[in-house]
């Protein structure tokens, strides 16, 4: 099986060849390397400590690191390795070691980095704070594989997939032995051999020839005896509403996604507790069809957000329910003018938050089917 990396080319690392292809599947270049990682296509070539730096198709640098190292992984500004229980990180250009420390009991089998490194062990998934040099997350799990965007976990051990966002962790029992996992823009792809499965609460097969992958966008590549793209939302009922709820109180976002999953079938609930993570989410999912939007949140409020989201002409479609204790008629017509469909006043039951939601779902199919 080889490793596949999608930036601008598209990168393909079969044993000890790297393969550069454009997004038409055109084979550009070809290397010999010996152990390499890719980040937004630099890639680097390292073998015992001499680092080959190149950049797209070119060769662009090299230098010698302060020790040898074999397993690692690049961002745009460190190199970081891990022998046993050993982390080390390196500034990305250069050969100063800024960081070399045991930070685990046990061996650590896999690194991920966004904004925090995510590190898997062979009994625990940790997650650490470069800037403030402290473990901010530490769940005892003991699981083969994990990927993250750095905001949920995926995780898979003995036969059970784990989703962990914040100290939430939900559970999926899967019949099948997982040999790889990616999860990307939402998400969950599945490799058992040659198998390559999405998931979304139950499996569909993509394709039984995969010989590598990667997801971009509403797309997986899959190298199979060639490349072939596949269209994520074919393997999905395209009548799926997805719902995200906005409010810095947990219990509201939990009476709002319990209203609707116990009293809707084939919806999808997100949450988030500021404007700001609401943004973030939407980025991710821009087919977002309904959001429940608290007014008073910290670090961005409901008024900013809506606004924000109606700046962006393919948010247009979404229904905005502004849930919340504000009573002014003046801002009541101010949200009217920026399209929000809908208010409800805290504090909120279930008596009132399914009849707005069943009236915005037969508005959005009455859309679709025009």
């Amino acid at each position: 099986m080889c490793k596949i990396f999608i930036y601008d080319y598209i990168y393909v690392l079969d044993n000890k060849e790297l393969l550069i292809y454009d997004k038409e599947f055109n084979l550009k270049k070809t290397f010999k390397v010996s152990n390499v990682d890719i980040y937004n296509d630099m890639c680097i070539d390292i073998k015992d400590d001499l680092v080959k730096i190149y950049k797209k198709i070119e060769f662009y640098h090299t230098y010698t690191l302060p020790k040898k190292i074999e397993k690692f992984i690049i961002s745009k500004d460190y190199i970081f390795s891990y022998e046993n229980s050993v982390l080390s990180i390196f500034s990305f250009i250069g050969n100063k070691l800024i960081f070399n420390a045991n930070i685990s009991k046990s061996e650590i089998k896999q690194l991920i980095f966004k904004e925090y490194l995510y590190i898997l062990t062979t009994t625990s998934i940790m997650v650490l704070d470069l800037l403030k040099k402290k473990i901010i997350f530490n769940k005892l799990l003991k699981v083969e594989y994990f990927d993250t965007d750095g905001r949920v976990i995926i995780a898979f051990g003995d036969n059970t997939l784990y989703k962990i966002e914040n100290d939430n962790i939900e559970k999926f029992y899967i019949k099948l032995q997982v040999n790889d996992l990616k999860y990307k823009n939402g998400y969950i792809l599945l490799r058992q051999n040659q198998n390559l499965y999405i998931f979304d609460t139950k499996l569909y097969l993509v394709t039984s020839k995969c010989n590598g992958f990667n997801v971009e966008d509403d797309k997986i590549y899959v190298l199979e005896d060639k490349f072939i793209k596949y269209d994520i939302k074919k393997f999905f009922n395209q009548n799926r509403i997805k719902v995200l709820t906005v409010d810095d109180s947990t219990t509201m976002r939990l009476i709002i996604k319990n209203s609707i999953i116990n009293n809707f079938k084939n919806i999808e609930v997100y949450e988030a507790k500021n404007g700001k993570i609401a943004l973030q989410i939407l980025k991710e999912h821009p087919d977002m069809d309904i959001i429940f939007m608290d007014w008073n949140m910290p670090v961005m409020n409901g008024r900013d957000t809506v606004i924000k989201i109606r700046e962006n002409p393919k948010y247009n479609h979404i229904k905005i329910i502004m849930a919340t204790t504000e009573n002014d008629k003046d801002k009541i017509q101010e949200m009217i003018k920026y399209g929000v469909k809908g208010y409800l006043i805290k504090p909120l039951k279930a008596s009132s938050v399914v009849p707005v939601t069943q009236r915005m779902i037969e508005l959005i199919k009455e859309e679709k089917d025009v």
